[in-house]
């Protein structure tokens, strides 16, 4: 499967198509982010390849973002840089090839964890919701979990 995989990524690359930019995300990257995003509602969702619910909704975070343009979303990815190319994969497989990625480039996760949410231990699928006023709200559970719907339906959505 791996060779597939990196197979796959040279064939992109030789087509000319565009391979995802992940950009690092490493101590000091949440409060970056939401910076960044300040004055727009932000969902923020953490995954992993190793999450078999993260890599079933995947299509579903494609079809918020197409519909939702409204609501920023950043897409980060917890595992290690051997994983990156699959990561890869899977997201241009569900249609998400076109959104924000980052990707953990700090070995020391607890960290990055915490300047999340102080209770976070890297539990997956985990959402950090941000409206634009900045208040922080954070979900362990899937896109379709009633707090996130509630959370988008407060910035007029469904």
């Amino acid at each position: 499967m791996r060779s597939f995989a990196l197979a796959l990524a040279f064939a992109l690359a030789a087509s000319g198509a565009q391979a995802l930019d992940f950009k690092p995300y490493g101590r000091g990257a949440f409060a970056q982010i939401v910076k960044a995003h300040a004055g727009r509602p932000l969902m923020m969702h953490f995954w992993s390849i190793t999450c078999p619910p993260c890599i079933a909704e995947l299509p579903q975070w494609a079809k918020m973002i197409e519909m939702r343009k409204d609501v920023d979303v950043v897409m980060v990815n917890i595992d290690g840089d051997e994983d990156r190319t699959r990561a890869m994969l899977r997201l241009e497989k569900a249609g998400l090839g076109k959104a924000a990625h980052y990707a953990f480039s700090d070995d020391f996760v607890d960290k990055l964890y915490f300047e999340v949410d102080k209770s976070w231990r890297g539990e997956l699928p985990f959402t950090a919701l941000i409206a634009p006023d900045g208040a922080v709200t954070t979900v362990t559970g899937a896109i379709d979990d009633p707090l996130v719907t509630k959370w988008l339906e407060k910035r007029g959505g469904k």
